[in-house]
């Protein structure tokens, strides 16, 4: 059935893009994503370089995710002929994440595809590597809606994650491009850190109280049970910080809520809002809490301590796979209660300094000042025809 339903999707898409196709090839590079509503740190940034230094490109942004309700969806094909168009005219597309039509579709020759990749590092798997798996795509569908295939070059953050995202995307290693995503510029830079600092205590100035700000980060969860587990071990976590030291920002996964929660004195001081990301919050934070979410490569890249509240890691590591090892590899301290977690921060205990730095240089290893300039500079080339791949990933 679901074969049968692509291939009609495809035909009917196919007829619509070959007059599209007819349209004149602008100078343009249309950037595509569905991970969000506005464009992500990466897209700015990259939009930002190119429009700056590169002025002789038009440049397209087309930000929409698919709605969860079926009227919803039923619009977003509208958002498709849009996408459409901007694939028809444009040299290259920036993509970052799986874009349908992008895979499925014949394009004109000349049209390059880049996949920026929406995380970093190699951790949970995903893609190819999870078909069949729960979690994933079965591999009937992958195969129908030709999942990730038709992109040029594909972003990865460090060497080590290129075999894991060969794997996950399908592609031979060659395709990869090791050098990290804007983001990681964004990480880095001392004048975001101060300009996102000055925001947040502006909008939260108890924040900046002197005390140490830990920010609890979880991963999503699909199910209601597995929610509500969430929640509950949230609440423990709130009552037993200790308030005298420290302040506790909670900033579930974005697909749960957009709202994060400051707690400043005691656990019934909550205040609310919907203002910054946890990504965001990582220029004010002095620790970082998570679990199972790649935001641990982000917090590394800042330098930042890391703890994981692995409160229900029997069934989650049973129906994740990863690509490393979750228990050996990562340079953090774990804990599957609270008390520990707040145990290692008034102890203030943290992971061995050179296991971090070597974690760092494998998968998320920064290796020239702009990121964002390089990947600016390779789009360049590739419109020119010029690109050589000396940026691409090659096998020692």
């Amino acid at each position: 059935m679901i074969k049968f339903f692509a291939k009609i999707f495809g035909a009917v898409m196919s007829c619509f893009y070959f007059f599209y196709k007819r349209r004149k090839t602008q100078n343009k590079i249309a950037f595509i994503s569905r991970q969000g509503e506005k464009p992500s740190v990466d897209f700015r940034y990259l939009v930002n370089e190119i429009r700056t230094n590169y002025p002789q490109y038009k440049v397209e942004v087309h930000c929409k995710m698919i709605p969860a309700s079926l009227g919803g969806k039923i619009k977003y094909i509208g958002e498709m002929f849009t996408q459409m168009k901007a694939m028809a005219t444009s040299k290259v597309v920036v993509l970052d994440g799986y874009c349908i039509l992008a895979s499925m579709l014949k394009h004109k020759p000349e049209l390059k595809i880049i996949q920026l990749w929406h995380a970093l590092g190699a951790f949970k798997r995903f893609g190819k590597s999870v078909l069949d798996k729960e979690g994933g795509k079965s591999s009937a569908t992958a195969e129908a809606f030709k999942m990730h295939c038709g992109y040029s070059l594909i972003a990865a953050s460090g060497d080590k994650c290129v075999p894991h995202f060969a794997e996950a995307f399908g592609y031979d290693k060659s395709a990869f491009v090791p050098i990290g995503i804007p983001r990681m510029d964004f990480l880095t830079s001392d004048e975001e850190t101060e300009r996102l600092s000055e925001l947040i205590y502006n909008k939260y100035p108890d924040l900046n109280n002197g005390k140490k700000n830990i920010l609890y980060v979880p991963t999503f969860r699909d199910t209601e049970a597995d929610r509500n587990a969430l929640k509950q071990a949230t609440e423990e976590l709130v009552k037993l910080v200790n308030y005298d030291e420290c302040n506790l920002i909670v900033d579930h996964h974005v697909v749960d809520s957009d709202k994060e929660e400051i707690y400043i004195s005691s656990r019934m001081n909550k205040l609310e809002g919907e203002s910054f990301t946890g990504m965001d919050f990582m220029a004010v934070a002095d620790i970082v809490v998570s679990d199972y979410s790649s935001i641990i490569f982000e917090a590394l890249l800042k330098n930042l301590p890391v703890y994981l509240y692995c409160f229900d890691s029997e069934k989650y590591l049973d129906e994740r796979g990863f690509y490393i090892d979750f228990w050996r590899d990562l340079p953090v301290l774990y804990s599957k209660n609270a008390r520990g977690i707040c145990n290692f921060i008034a102890q203030k205990s943290t992971a061995d300094f050179e296991k971090a730095e070597q974690f760092k240089e494998a998968f998320v290893n920064k290796k020239y000042e702009s990121i964002t300039a390089v990947w600016a500079e390779i789009i360049d080339e590739l419109i020119q025809g010029k690109y050589d791949n000396r940026y691409n990933y090659k096998d020692e």
